[in-house]
């Protein structure tokens, strides 16, 4: 006999939190970058969990978690539902999160209610979505759409000179599997905004539409080493005067470009970096956002052109180069609808948004139909320690994730 699914609410919250405490800081985030300690012991929790409610946990060579409820009909190709558990240094709780555990409170809820679905549901963990220690981000679910190589990725070096493979093997996740090459039937991710447009609408659940234009840039600034405390001042070439001349240059830009565009300079590395030196080599990156290809293209452009006037007004050598161009993706818009009809069948209030960041989702638009279901975050803040959604929003996004997932489910 089987009963009407539903999301065990209260446990959700509390896996939320529990997840949270692994990596916690003071200002009430998380602390778990891509394959560092705290990662693992994430993984570890979520293998539990999944193995708890029955499914069969495997690993892929790039770290990619995938936990399996069998469907009655195993030829078929599953649907998958995910996110990540990986976070910025530091992040919230909420952000990747809520999209894999709340997979987890999906199937808890089909179990109790004795529910078989035609097709296989997958839940995924994507390795390393945020990029925070190994660039380039989206990484776990670029490699498993064919978006990026497998062998470059894991030669890839954080910061301190790690190497990304040999730190997925010393957490106990590289995985023996092949990454990808096989289908799937429909992609479900629910994930907080990360903005505030939710909030300022009153809006429960957001369906998205489609992904913004976006690329990395980086500036490079050479200017003339020498000592801080006896160089003439009218003789110095300084890196560092220049790089913060630019760096307020880019952030006027994104004021401007305001709310259909953004950007602002996010990393600043700096040679020797010491107080007795003048700099002579200032690297600068920044993230650029816009709803159109136009708009992107002259944030570009007026960035170059700044650039330019300073090595003017400063005699330093600028060299500006952009790459990791993204450009727009349309989700399905069936599913799209789809989402919106749920909503407004268990009486939220919803409506359509395009998301300006990148998601594994986007990745997994290149193998199969994909829905990005959105919930509100409190004023539109994430990436950060104050990010924070409510335990009812919670729910609702679940709740949309249930029924969505059983219908996708039990398609032919």
């Amino acid at each position: 006999m089987t009963t009407s699914p539903e999301i065990n609410a209260e446990r959700l919250w509390a896996d939320i939190m529990t997840m949270g405490a692994i990596g916690a800081t003071q200002g009430g985030g998380s602390f778990r970058p891509a394959l560092s300690d705290a990662d693992r012991e994430g993984r570890n929790l979520f293998r539990y969990w999944a193995e708890e409610a029955g499914l069969v946990v495997t690993v892929d060579a790039i770290g990619n978690m995938f936990a399996r409820r069998e469907g009655s009909d195993p030829s078929l190709p599953p649907l998958m539902i995910g996110s990540h558990l990986d976070t910025q240094m530091p992040g919230g709780k909420f952000d990747g999160v809520l999209g894999v555990l709340a997979g987890i409170a999906v199937v808890r809820a089909l179990n109790a209610a004795g529910v078989t679905t035609k097709r296989a549901i997958e839940i995924a963990n994507f390795t390393n979505e945020e990029g925070a220690r190994f660039q380039p981000g989206v990484m776990g679910s670029g490699i498993f759409a064919g978006l990026l190589a497998l062998e470059d990725a894991l030669s890839r070096k954080d910061d301190g000179g790690a190497i990304l493979g040999d730190e997925l093997a010393r957490i106990g996740y590289a995985g023996s599997l092949p990454v990808g090459g096989r289908a799937v039937h429909k992609y479900l991710e629910l994930h907080i905004e990360q903005g505030p447009e939710m909030e300022k609408a009153g809006a429960m659940i957001a369906a998205v539409s489609n992904s913004s234009w976006g690329c990395s840039g980086f500036i490079d600034i050479s200017g003339e080493n020498g000592h801080s405390q006896t160089a003439a001042m009218s003789t110095r070439r300084n890196a560092l005067v220049a790089a913060a001349k630019l760096i307020l240059e880019i952030e006027a830009i994104g004021a401007e470009n305001e709310p259909a565009g953004m950007v602002s300079a996010t990393v600043i590395r700096n040679w020797p970096n010491n107080r007795v030196n003048i700099p002579h080599l200032t690297k600068l990156s920044y993230v650029a956002v816009h709803a159109t290809e136009e708009g992107r293209a002259k944030i570009i452009d007026r960035i170059e052109a700044a650039a330019r006037r300073i090595a003017g007004e400063t005699g330093l050598a600028i060299d500006a180069t952009t790459s990791h161009y993204r450009q727009r993706l349309d989700l399905s818009p069936e599913l799209a609808g789809q989402v919106l009809e749920v909503a407004k069948r268990f009486g939220y209030t919803s409506m359509m948004l395009p998301t300006l960041t990148s998601h594994d989702a986007l990745s997994m638009t290149h193998l199969c139909p994909t829905a990005i279901i959105f919930v509100p975050c409190k004023d539109g803040i994430s990436h950060s320690e104050k990010e924070w959604c409510e335990p009812d929003q919670v729910t609702a996004g679940a709740k949309v994730l249930l029924e969505m997932a059983t219908i996708a489910a039990n398609e032919a």
